[in-house]
């Protein structure tokens, strides 16, 4: 896949976010639904100075109501539910493959109790050189996530790699996982935050546009699933 987007991002994977706060959760007084979204700088990138960053949400939204997990909300709201959520950033996670660390790092996440669980991973796994390590990983966790109690939805890459892609897709479809392909987004200029960030690796990220199309389709998903 040389020449792809994935493989053209320069945003670093370390560093996306303090190692206190890997984890958000945001309550509500009344909640019928729980969600969690385990993700990477497309889910929460804290403020980053040097990239042109000055947010703590969804990279590269214009705000925090304009990313994907925070417009999913909204469409869950309109739908009549009342969600409390989880947001964490697993980029570490992503490019380290330590279980360890998902169990030490992100204990809180786990103990929130989801009733559905979002996964938004991926592109920071070096999937070239370590793509059957990354999708072992990547089993476990979903299936840690079933085993204790939420219904999973999954992704496949906002900027396509076709291995990986089917793989998630594959995975799915065999355990019964609610599935959202956005793989076609990242190639299109205008779901890119292309005219807002000088940082390249920045403006690679969905913006507004994208964001939306993501929680269009994650909310489809989920409707369809029946979730």
């Amino acid at each position: 896949m040389k020449g792809s987007a994935l493989f053209e991002n320069d945003l670093p994977a370390l560093g996306q976010i303090s190692d206190d706060g890997r984890v958000r959760i945001v309550g509500r007084e009344g909640a019928d639904l729980k969600i969690a979204f385990f993700g990477n700088s497309i889910t929460r990138h804290g403020r980053a100075e040097a990239l042109g960053w000055q947010g703590d949400w969804g990279m590269a939204a214009s705000s925090r109501g304009k990313d994907y997990v925070h417009r999913l909300l909204t469409y869950l709201e309109e739908d009549g539910r009342r969600p409390a959520c989880c947001i964490a950033n697993l980029s570490e996670w992503e490019r380290t493959r330590d279980m360890r660390l998902l169990e030490e790092g992100y204990a809180a996440a786990f103990a929130f109790g989801a009733d559905i669980a979002v996964l938004r991973l991926g592109e920071n796994a070096q999937l070239q050189e370590h793509l059957a390590a990354f999708e072992r990983c990547y089993v476990s966790l979903a299936e840690k996530l079933q085993n204790g109690g939420a219904k999973v939805v999954l992704t496949d890459l906002f900027w396509a790699f076709p291995p990986f892609d089917s793989f998630v897709r594959e995975l799915a479809r065999e355990r019964g996982y609610a599935f959202a392909s956005i793989s076609d987004l990242g190639a299109k200029e205008e779901m890119r935050a292309a005219d807002r960030f000088a940082h390249a690796g920045v403006a690679l990220h969905p913006g507004d546009r994208g964001m939306e199309e993501i929680a269009r389709r994650l909310h489809a998903a989920i409707v369809e699933a029946r979730f």
